[in-house]
């Protein structure tokens, strides 16, 4: 069988064949070879030391520096000059959970190594963007399971990721290709950034528009509200119940059946029949019932939003409020102080955990008047909704390159 030499799809103008080449002819690999890394002795402060990137700095193909990074005395940076980071260098994760992870540095300012999980690849022919892209698509990370050494831990050797084939195009055509990944890359990052920058917003408006502790009213309310808050237990503004504890028989179409992994769309591709929906549901939710995860992932809530009949798991609580709005109960129970108090009840203990339906009922809420109520659950029920917008936006991006790698490589 002939091999394919050229993409699927391609820019106008190039029709010449993609050449296989190893790895290796085209690229310099440094590790720490012979070096087992630096000890506790070599680690310094970050004013003092050298950053040393580890697999964790590494998150969808970028370079991201954290809190808890680790860095090295520059003695101990000075000893491996091969692997001083530098711009246009690709980051390669060579063993570990995340081994095939890999990030292109770009626009550093600052002195950088690498700890011995990661590998750095070096061009002086390829365009670095092109090469980068083809270690997240080329068939690289089914290869690497198919060759990876070691046991507990997977590894592979710079010797193996040398001889992995690639087909490359000429110059002209690289540029092109990582030009365009390089766009969309950016937008993509800047997607996300937007997306973290409304989680970060939302997470300071839920500490300060809800009472801290032992305080009557919150630091940040709307106009024209006054009155202090009432602390109330959950079981006093609302019924608490919970789902069958049996486990269901599933098939194909019939009653939606909701369990924890289904909180975040209150939608699922679960069934179960009618009749055992009408056996087994007393309780119902229905449109404007909060519904929140209780084993396992604990503390997740979301609004009801249909009228259609849902059977739910015993790992989750219904709400049912005749006193509360169900968007400000949702806000509440992400409210800082609730969840500090849904924690503290929490059998940490179990496996999984979980809280006891009795004990959610006795997690304090901080209730205002209903109109205030309605505000503040308006307010966030906006933002949720701007924030799942931005999620659809970020994953049809992502789905998109997806669709472009496989179809723009060899």
């Amino acid at each position: 069988m002939m091999s394919k030499k050229s993409p699927q799809l391609r820019f106008e103008g190039f029709t010449d064949d993609w050449e296989l080449r190893k790895l290796g002819d085209e690229v310099k690999i440094n590790g720490r070879i012979g070096f087992r890394g630096y000890t506790q002795a070599d680690i310094v402060t970050k004013e003092t030391g050298v950053l040393a990137y580890s697999p964790t700095n590494i998150v969808n193909n970028r370079l991201y520096r954290k809190q808890s990074d680790t860095y090295i005395t520059k003695q101990k940076y000075r000893e491996s000059p091969e692997i001083m980071v530098k711009n246009s260098d690709i980051l390669f994760v060579k063993t570990g959970s995340t081994l095939g992870k890999s990030a292109l540095v770009q626009s550093i300012n600052y002195h950088a190594t690498v700890n011995p999980q990661i590998v750095i690849i070096r061009s002086n022919e390829l365009d670095e963007y092109f090469l980068s892209v083809i270690l997240t698509s080329y068939n690289i990370l089914k290869r690497i399971n198919t060759i990876k050494i070691g046991g507990a831990i997977p590894t592979m050797t710079e010797t193996e990721l040398k001889k992995f084939p690639i087909q490359v195009p000429k110059s002209t055509e690289q540029k092109k290709i990582g030009s365009f990944f390089k766009q969309l890359d950016n937008t993509i990052a800047l997607h996300q950034r937007k997306l973290d920058l409304l989680k970060e917003q939302k997470k300071g408006f839920l500490q300060k528009m809800f009472p801290k502790n032992g305080a009557k009213v919150p630091e940040l309310r709307f106009a024209g509200f006054a009155d202090d808050w009432e602390q109330r237990k959950l079981n006093e503004v609302s019924d608490i119940y919970d789902g069958t504890h049996q486990t269901p028989k599933y098939q194909d179409n019939g009653v939606m059946f909701l369990s924890v992994e289904n909180i975040k769309t209150l939608t699922s591709n679960k069934f179960i029949s009618r009749e055992a929906f009408e056996d087994e549901f007393k309780i119902r939710p229905q449109r404007g019932d909060v519904l929140m995860t209780r084993i396992g992932d604990i503390g997740t809530a979301n609004v009801v939003e249909t009228d259609e009949d849902l059977a739910y798991y015993v790992s989750l609580a219904l709400f049912k409020s005749e006193e509360l709005n169900p968007y400000f109960l949702q806000a509440s129970i992400y409210a800082p102080f609730v969840q500090d108090q849904i924690w503290k009840r929490t059998l940490h203990i179990a496996f999984p955990k979980k809280i006891n339906k009795n004990e959610i009922g006795q997690v304090p809420i901080n209730v205002p008047t209903l109109a205030e109520q309605t505000k503040i659950g308006s307010f966030f029920k906006q933002l949720d909704n701007t924030i799942t917008l931005h999620q659809r936006k970020l994953d049809l991006l992502k789905e998109q390159k997806k669709g472009f790698l496989q179809k723009m490589f060899v």
